[in-house]
């Protein structure tokens, strides 16, 4: 999780979507949680986000992984607000 103000953090991870893992991500506004759009690589499976960090309250990048069919690759997706 990276918070840039009591009002604006931002947590990334993963669910079971009843089959394979998926990107999850989380923004807390002072108040409650909200679910954030991510994509997931096509044709990948197994889609993780492991951690996140927040330059400002607009600008957070999160990593992970995913598997491509063959091997293990790398994740990291880019959140502009």
């Amino acid at each position: 999780m990276s918070c840039t103000s009591a009002t604006a953090c931002t947590a990334a991870g993963f669910y079971s979507n009843a089959t394979t893992p998926v990107t999850l991500a989380e923004r807390w506004n002072g108040t409650k949680w909200s679910i954030q759009t991510t994509p997931n690589p096509a044709g990948g499976s197994n889609s993780t986000l492991d951690g996140v960090s927040c330059a400002s309250a607009s600008t957070c990048t999160a990593v992970g992984g995913y598997n491509n069919g063959t091997t293990g690759a790398t994740l990291a997706e880019r959140w502009n607000g």
